[in-house]
């Protein structure tokens, strides 16, 4: 065994000794040098149950085929359980109006993680060539030290075992041990940037390589310091936070005394989908009742907070009107957003939260549904009527209150009652009242 021999099992064997488990992978190969040289590594690497899966993105007719054979024959001389996909990747592209490059990474993932179900980890051929490459592209997108850390050597269950290898170190040895691969000929494409920076970071020296290593290495030691205090700092602004349904109430006094300020909105909302900064600067100084969407949330504005929720949550479900087409002797309405109890003249036990309506005033089909513009009752013990707008802003309602009350409406279109509020004067019980209808949430 020669000393590339070593150097490279002994660094992929180290790299699988966190435990004595046998490990079950699967290689993402190509059958380009970088997966081949990993496939044959992992080979020799004990405790590893090996299985193989290709993508044939079919862009490169024949060639994609031959691949995919190449691939598929050498798994079959080594006894290697090989999953085959074949993407129709031009019309992906079309349809959801992405780049080639984009539509082929996406169908891949999104495969990998349908087989992440049968396996621990998906091992992928990227090395530290790939990592400079990512580099130089966010740089001149514009980028923060998370865009300059290059690509992860392990992400959740994808794992990169060649990480700290250069092209030029995995060409050698592939040489060296006669391992075969195939060309990809669109890697000559200078009409990529990747490409473009590929052949230009060919000709660095030994030393780059290994400055570039060690700047990599100081960057994820400085990142994982701001991560660590950007957590800190969430946990001082945030006043509420819950995950079903999502929402994260925010103190806007707390994130206005935030220096740099700029820098803290993008880390916090920038992964909500909030990219622009003077938008967010103008919400904290907004009046009560403004948002901002971005397109699966919203920050509303709520006097001295800012609540972020997901926006199919309130939409899909508020927009939705429920009917109740008759009520029996006690029923409770489990089909609705909210839970109901109704109870027809209800016995003193159940009293507690209950509301009172006169049961011969209602008008079936009831419907359940949040306010609309132009809404109006006549609240028990006020005098006449009110828009319900104003009587939300009396109550001090926050928006997303406002959106979350549901309504309880006669057939007719009278609101009945404000559910878990008021009840409408004019369904309350009297002395001619026969029957009387409990409510119960």
């Amino acid at each position: 065994m020669t000393l590339d021999d070593h150097f490279f099992l002994e660094e992929i064997i180290r790299y699988f000794s966190f435990d004595n488990q046998k490990k079950n992978i699967c290689v993402a190969v190509s059958g380009g040098v970088d997966s081949m040289v990993l496939l044959n590594l992992l080979l020799n690497v004990p405790n590893i149950t090996l299985s193989v899966a290709h993508c044939n993105f079919t862009l490169r007719d024949q060639e994609s085929n031959e691949d995919e054979i190449f691939v598929r024959n050498f798994c079959v001389r080594k006894h290697i359980l090989c999953h085959i996909k074949r993407f129709n990747t031009l019309d992906f592209s079309k349809k959801r109006k992405l780049s080639i490059q984009m539509a082929a990474r996406k169908l891949r993932y999104d495969w990998f993680e349908e087989l992440l179900k049968y396996y621990e980890y998906i091992a992928l051929g990227h090395h530290l060539n790939d990592s400079i490459e990512t580099f130089f592209i966010n740089m001149m997108r514009g980028t923060g030290i998370k865009g300059l850390l290059g690509i992860p050597r392990k992400k959740r269950k994808f794992i990169r075992p060649l990480s700290n290898f250069t092209k030029k170190e995995i060409l050698h040895y592939a040489q060296i041990k006669n391992i075969k691969w195939r060309l990809d000929s669109t890697n000559k494409n200078e009409k990529y940037i990747r490409n473009k920076i590929r052949l230009v970071s060919s000709t660095f020296s030994d030393l780059f390589y290994k400055g570039f290593k060690k700047s990599i290495e100081y960057l994820n030691q400085e990142n994982s310091f701001i991560e660590k205090e950007i957590q800190r700092i969430h946990q001082e602004i945030t006043v509420e936070k819950k995950n079903n349904p999502f929402l994260w109430k925010i103190e806007c006094k707390k994130i206005k005394n935030l220096q740099p300020l700029s820098f803290y909105l993008f880390k916090f909302f920038f992964p909500y989908g909030f990219c622009d900064i003077k938008n967010l600067k103008h919400l904290l100084h907004a009046q009560s009742g403004k948002q901002l969407l971005s397109k699966k949330y919203r920050i509303v504005k709520n006097r001295d907070y800012w609540i972020l929720v997901e926006k199919k949550f309130l939409e899909a479900k508020n927009k939705k009107v429920h009917i109740i087409q008759n009520i029996k002797f006690c029923c409770i309405m489990d089909f609705l957003p909210i839970r109901i109890e109704f109870f027809l003249d209800p016995k003193k036990e159940n009293y507690k939260n209950m509301s009172f309506i006169d049961f011969d005033k209602i008008q079936f089909p009831l419907q359940l549904r949040t306010w609309r513009k132009g809404d109006f009752f006549f609240p028990l013990n006020m005098k006449g009527k009110k828009k319900l707008s104003k009587y939300y802003k009396d109550k001090k309602f926050s928006f997303l209150e406002k959106e979350q009350t549901w309504l309880l409406v006669n057939g007719n279109g009278n609101i009945i009652l404000v559910i878990g509020n008021r009840l409408d004067d004019r369904f309350k019980i009297t002395e001619k009242t026969k029957r009387i209808l409990g409510v119960k949430i």
